[in-house]
């Protein structure tokens, strides 16, 4: 009697969630036998039946994901709305103001421009923002007359200083030496007690080589200038003070941070940093970087949060060719703290195009709103004294900028747990059924969403047409996402089990998924990453599906006969809601940092594959139930999807080859033109490259202006000093970087030669001297970083009207006369500014209007950073 029992309850639940192919088959099978005209109709209306249905459950079950990812679009990009008044006009409280912040941005992107250290717009700007800052104080003080109590005591310094570092990036070590470099420094504070410990703030006022630097970061500047202004007219803050530390130096590696945080007469009373830094020009800031317990759970109190241990784990692991402040503070000050940025749109990022007009309404308040809850909460509650520990064994993340979640890694560990003991238990439930094939199908199905799409990159590369997908950050995912989707189906059309029913391959798939992630999630806790959280999710979404399914058949049998036989269509939205939502609000951001930052990874990099692997892993995340659904009509209709989506994909990279362009004028390709006058040999050059893989062939600047040797070019220039000289023309160059040797020593008893080297370059900036010596000794404050032979190569910066340096070395000599050969560049004070049409040509310069020839003949989709440098070689 049991054995009859289980048979037919066995059928009941086989016939209960009968797949339409085989009902189609069956149609099929008769139609055969008698031939009739009525089977002959049943067949059309079966065919026509299976045709709907298939259509009706995929319309629904995608469309439930493109919901799902709409969700999580609005969450992701969701900006507050400016605010135009300082005054609330029904509170009369000071409140943050976009209009206050977009008046200093715009004056220092469009007004002043350019400010690159050791030109006269960084003089400008520090002139002007000293004057704002008293304009806020003299404020304070008015508002004092006025009755106003408890306003926090205004203090100013200006830093200006030498010293020198040490920075490696990408491999290489680089020794830094600055002069002059300036900061501008403002404290609020409650009196003597709060000032033992105090929050920095940080911003740059300098920009890089062809940009104005609206969001890199006049933007965090005019945060920081808003902030003063509101917290010097509020109550002072109960427990710490709050220094703002406007930074003269980022783009020369960090060099004015780093002269505040080992010289400044304030450091020691710094506990926690929060760096304001900007690499795009659209979206929420996001945190990226943060190192300390106590600084996480702040970030809670902030209005918009948006941030996620993964962006730390990826920022840590250098992918992301870029670096803040937040390194030299982390490093010298061995502070806690958060570091934040804009990161959207990204295209425009150090180029011309980084101006005010193009921040997006809302960003400045989204920014300056969390900035000021941070502030406020971190001054008013947070006890500093003891300072915080580091630590990167703290979960967090936002859930679609509604809520901010942290805990340790500690108890993500015990939750892991948890979702690991729920996983087993559903296998011994029969719930989950997981076996070696579907397993490995999972398995295979990743590997196969990222290289299949590599076929799109390979027809594009072939056509001579990469980066079609540039402009647009979602672009890679229509370009090459159908063959992923693809590859996915054709690892699981070949893993199908045609002796069984697609029910039951939907069983066996769905559970192997589940056993896949359960055992990742396992491995990433293990091993300690941050980010194992999200794996976690999806084990445990998974886990509660299955048992959801197993209630489900139950439900549907008439005695509650406990075996599993397929899965209902529902568990697949309990399946996917929150892993989906939570990773597309992630791949929101990871595709708005990749895809733009493949227009300057270099010429060599490899970017159609980097973006065809990061398509790859977005599909495969987003919705990995749909290997399981693919088999829910078995593998006739898996095989015409697969034929489907490989014709699909065809198409769209035969139709991008035609229509797309992978540049325009905002998503613009860069190239850096430079103008070399090498004074030892009398050779004029232009080096031109790329910085990406595509050598457009539209704009050749070689081909622009011959290179600027020979009498051709003097006909070019209405200088007559240069056009009639017979001489080189860089021996009409006037001061020219020069080296001086002096205090020069040998000691024979030890072969050690000492000289102190002199520099002077009145007319130029951002002098790279290197050489090949075994030091023993020299002036700068980092160790030497080698004992034997050594290329050494010192970059030096300066403040506006900085004529020079020293350095004193000491190295093995083979005689008093084995001198130095040292080769040493500059780059000129003028010649780099988009907005000029004065290009030097005059006596001294030895400019003759060669970038500006290329400035004028450019496309309107490049972004062209030039400069013009001398080069010479000294022996001391």
């Amino acid at each position: 009697m049991a054995v009859k029992k289980r048979q037919r309850q066995t059928n009941i639940s086989r016939n209960s969630i009968k797949s339409t192919e085989t009902e189609y088959t069956r149609i099929h099978s008769n139609n055969s036998s008698n031939g009739s005209r009525r089977t002959k109709r049943s067949l059309a209306s079966a065919l026509f039946w299976d045709i709907n249905t298939q259509f009706n459950a995929w319309a629904t079950f995608l469309g439930f994901i493109l919901l799902l990812a709409f969700v999580a679009y609005r969450g992701h990009y969701h900006l507050p709305a400016p605010v135009t008044e300082g005054i609330n006009p029904i509170t009369g409280q000071t409140q943050f103001s976009e209009a206050n912040v977009r008046e200093l941005t715009g004056h220092l992107s469009e007004e002043i421009g350019l400010r690159l250290i050791g030109t006269e717009q960084v003089e400008e700007t520090e002139r002007y923002l000293i004057r704002e800052i008293k304009a806020l104080k003299d404020q304070a003080k008015i508002e004092a007359a006025r009755g106003a109590v408890d306003l926090p005591n205004f203090d100013m310094w200006v830093q200006v200083d030498d010293g020198s570092h040490r920075f490696d990036f990408m491999s290489k070590v680089v020794m830094k030496m600055y002069t002059n470099m300036t900061n501008i420094i403002v404290r609020l504070s409650c009196g003597l007690e709060c000032d033992k410990n105090s929050i920095l703030l940080n911003a740059h006022y300098d920009t890089t080589l062809g940009s104005p630097g609206a969001a890199d970061d006049a933007l965090g500047v005019g945060v920081l200038m808003e902030l003063i202004r509101i917290l010097s007219q509020r109550p002072a803050l109960k427990k710490n003070s709050v220094v703002f530390l406007f930074n003269g130096g980022e783009e020369t590696l960090q060099d004015a941070s780093h002269s505040f945080i080992t010289s400044h007469e304030l450091k020691d009373k710094v506990r926690a940093v929060i760096n304001l830094e900007g690499c795009g020009t659209t979206g929420p800031e996001i945190l990226f970087q943060a190192n300390s317990r106590p600084m996480i759970d702040a970030y809670k109190k902030v209005p918009y949060p948006h941030g996620t241990v993964l962006a730390n784990d990826m920022f840590a692991t250098g992918l992301i060719l870029s670096d803040t402040d937040f390194r030299q503070f982390v490093e010298y000050g061995n502070l806690t703290g958060l570091d934040m940025a804009v990161y959207k749109n990204s295209y425009l990022y150090h180029t011309h195009l980084d101006l005010n007009e193009h921040l997006e309404p809302g960003l400045p308040q989204h920014m300056g709103e969390n900035t000021l809850a941070l502030v406020t909460h971190l001054g008013n509650e947070v006890d500093l004294s003891s300072g915080f520990n580091k630590t990167s064994e703290v979960i967090f993340f936002d859930v679609l900028g509604l809520f901010f979640v942290s805990y340790s890694l500690a108890s993500a560990i015990k939750f892991h747990i948890v979702v690991g003991v729920i996983a087993f238990i559903a296998f011994l439930m029969g719930a989950s059924r997981p076996s070696f094939k579907p397993v490995l199908s999972v398995v295979l199905s990743l590997f196969a969403a990222i290289a299949a799409p590599n076929f799109g990159a390979a027809m594009l590369l072939s056509t001579g047409k990469p980066m079609q997908w540039f402009t647009h950050e979602w672009l890679p995912l229509l370009l090459f996402g159908p063959f992923s989707v693809a590859g996915m189906f054709l690892v699981q059309y070949m893993f199908h089990d045609d002796t069984a029913s697609s029910a039951a391959n939907e069983l066996s798939t769905f559970s192997g998924i589940q056993f896949v992630f359960t055992v990742a999630m396992s491995i990433a806790t293990y091993a300690g990453l941050a980010s194992s959280y999200i794996v976690a999710m999806y084990s445990g979404s998974f886990t509660l599906a299955l048992i959801y399914n197993q209630w489900r058949a139950n439900a549907q049998t008439q005695d509650g006969y406990n075996i599993v036989i397929g899965i209902d269509y529902s568990t697949y939205f309990i399946a996917s809601v929150i892993p989906t939502t939570y990773f597309l609000q992630s791949a929101y951001s990871l595709i708005d940092v990749v895809v733009p930052l493949t227009g300057r990874i270099g010429a060599g990099a490899a970017a159609e594959y980097i973006i065809t692997g990061m398509v790859g892993l977005v599909i495969f995340f987003t919705c990995p139930p749909i290997l399981a659904f693919s088999h829910r009509f078995g593998s006739r209709a898996l095989k015409r999807m697969i034929a489907l989506l490989v014709i699909l994909q065809v198409a769209i990279v035969l139709i991008s080859i035609d229509l797309l362009e992978p540049y325009n004028k905002m998503h613009p390709k860069r190239i850096f033109a430079q103008h070399l006058r090498n004074l030892t040999s009398g050779e004029t050059q232009i080096y031109v490259a790329h910085a990406d893989p595509t050598m457009w062939q539209d704009w050749n600047p070689c081909s622009t202006q011959p290179p600027p040797t020979g009498r051709g070019t003097k006909t070019q220039t209405t200088n007559e000093t240069i056009a009639t000289s017979t001489a080189p023309l860089t021996e009409l160059i006037k001061d020219a970087p020069k080296l001086v040797a002096e205090k020069v020593s040998y000691d024979h008893d030890t072969g050690l030669r000492r000289l102190t080297i002199l520099c002077t370059h009145s007319e130029y900036i951002l002098t790279v001297v290197s050489f090949d010596a075994q030091l023993t000794q020299w002036s700068l404050s980092p160790a030497i970083p080698s004992a034997d032979r050594f290329n050494y190569v010192i970059r030096n910066a300066g403040g506006y009207k900085t004529n020079g340096w020293m350095l004193e070395l000491e190295y093995h000599a083979s005689g008093p006369e084995d001198h130095l050969q040292i080769e040493i560049t500059s780059m000129e004070t003028e010649g780099f500014d988009w907005r000029t049409d004065d290009e030097r040509e005059l006596e001294g310069s030895g400019e003759i209007g060669v970038m500006r020839k290329l400035v004028k003949s450019k496309p309107d989709f490049v972004a062209l950073t030039y400069f013009s440098t001398v080069a010479s070689t000294f022996y001391l």
